[in-house]
């Protein structure tokens, strides 16, 4: 999967609030992060409506980071609570894809 530096400063610019919760201070810290979620996501989901979206969560303390990926490339990573994590799982994702072994082999 491809993380553009494009993304890369979006997300560092425009959602701030889980890079200062983790105490990422650098694009490159957000970088690496990023692909540590993905090559271990917590939980991975497909989208009910575009077969080529798919949502990597992982679980930071009361929220859950999703990076959402669009043809194999990042598009964006944000929080969501656990509100929205349920009315996405309801509305929006497609059960578990696969598990973390099956993803990326």
């Amino acid at each position: 999967m491809r993380v553009s530096e494009k993304v890369i400063k979006h997300v560092f610019k425009r959602h701030r609030d889980w890079i200062k919760m983790l105490g990422l201070s650098s694009e490159e810290e957000v970088r690496n992060f990023l692909v540590r979620v993905l090559s271990r996501p917590d939980e991975v989901y497909g989208d009910k409506v575009r077969s080529d979206v798919k949502y990597f969560l992982r679980r930071l303390n009361d929220k859950f980071l999703c990076i959402v990926v669009v043809d194999d490339e990042v598009v964006t990573a944000y929080l969501i609570n656990l509100e929205k994590y349920v009315k996405y799982r309801i509305r929006r994702w497609i059960g578990v894809i696969g598990n973390r072994r099956e993803i990326f082999t």
